[in-house]
């Protein structure tokens, strides 16, 4: 991400509620670089000075908004805190308009090696850590992957439902499949 510290936080703060607008009102096809300055009332320069586009403004304006729900810490027991973060992940993105931002940012993250990378670094990886830290043997990858993926995977299909009751089910198959200590 862009460095911050010369940023007019007034005009940073606006290009980002500009964003969120206009990913809420049109979805991904309403936003582009024009339609944010337009929106936020600022030049395509200062856009374009902060961000190398639109991924990485709507993957902000995404993370500003996640992270005012931050996950869980950590219940009693690793069950029950992948149970909890598994809910958590229910709650923030199912019939929201973060998760369907967030198939939008995964979407376009095929495509963009840039924005796939920051997805990574600034959502999944931060979001992975501390679970990873509670996993004290096997794969722990292996184990947050098999919690995770079918959460994923049902959000961005849309095949079945993705609710607590499904969220559980995942955690003890996960944990059956491969006992994490």
């Amino acid at each position: 991400m862009p460095d911050q510290s010369r940023r007019n936080p007034q005009v940073h703060q606006a290009v980002l509620d500009a964003t969120w607008e206009l990913l809420v009102t049109g979805g991904w096809a309403a936003v582009s670089v024009d339609a944010i300055a337009a929106k936020a009332g600022v030049g395509k320069r200062t856009i374009y000075r902060w961000w190398p586009g639109k991924n990485a403004v709507a993957l902000e304006a995404f993370l500003a908004r996640a992270r005012s729900t931050p996950p869980p810490g950590s219940p009693a027991g690793l069950a029950e805190t992948l149970r909890a973060h598994a809910r958590h992940f229910v709650d923030l993105y199912v019939g929201t308009r973060l998760g369907a931002l967030l198939c939008e940012l995964l979407g376009a993250a095929q495509s963009d090696p840039d924005l796939a990378a920051s997805l990574r670094e600034h959502w999944f990886l931060p979001r992975r850590e501390p679970l990873r830290a509670l996993i004290t043997t096997g794969d722990p990858d292996l184990v947050l992957d098999l919690v995770f993926a079918p959460l994923h995977y049902r959000l961005l299909t849309g095949h079945a439902e993705v609710d607590h009751a499904f969220a559980d089910k995942v955690v003890t198959a996960a944990l059956l499949a491969h006992p994490a200590g």
